[in-house]
């Protein structure tokens, strides 16, 4: 059975085989609690929340036809029901941090710098990224991150396949724009204190 697919499972699990419920939570679970957690911020509301889809997901079972792929669909639920969370709580909007964003905020001679960020800058990513417009860094951490196709994002978000595409243009380029101000920042400020310590 472990070697069955999500679809084999799922109608495992319509036939009312509790064992084939218990392996699809288990081979979803770390997946889906990081993708709560990446949303909410906080480890105890992502552990309630990750409970409660595995709970509307056996209740749901029997809505899913396979139009699209389980995990597509698993993540389609997953969404929908932090946005409803968040939107009620009235919490702040997701932050995803991305590392792996690194290699496009930064001209691609510059990699071998990127890959020696400091801690700093990390965290400076993640300010600039929770900055952004939720609708862009919602498909920015689809596709950077969890490496999903354009197809696959407007599968899980029910979005067209044009604004998925105007979302990740629009986000990498109010993203690079916040990065650079901020280099520039720093470059000023490093000038600035380089010329203070000229003898005179």
């Amino acid at each position: 059975m472990e070697q069955s697919t999500d679809e084999q499972l799922v109608e495992e699990i319509r036939q009312g085989d509790e064992e084939a419920y218990r392996l699809l939570i288990e081979r979803h679970k770390g997946y889906i609690y990081t993708l709560v957690y990446r949303m909410v911020e906080h480890r105890e509301t992502a552990e309630d929340l990750t409970q409660d889809i595995f709970i509307k997901l056996y209740r749901s079972l029997a809505h899913f036809r396979g139009d699209a792929k389980f995990t597509t669909w698993l993540y389609r639920l997953t969404t929908n029901l932090v946005t409803d969370y968040r939107r009620a709580q009235r919490r702040r909007p997701y932050e995803a941090i991305l590392d792996k964003m690194k290699g496009w905020l930064i001209n691609r001679q510059e990699e071998p710098e990127a890959m020696a960020l400091q801690k700093e800058e990390r965290q400076t990513v993640q300010q600039l990224l929770s900055e952004l417009p939720d609708k862009y860094r919602l498909i920015l951490y689809l596709y950077h991150y969890k490496q999903l196709s354009y197809q696959e994002i407007a599968e899980a978000t029910q979005l067209p396949l044009k604004t998925i595409e105007t979302r990740l243009y629009r986000g990498k380029s109010l993203l690079k724009q916040k990065w650079q101000e901020v280099r520039n920042l720093e470059q000023s400020a490093s000038e600035r204190t380089a010329a203070s310590t000229i003898p005179k």
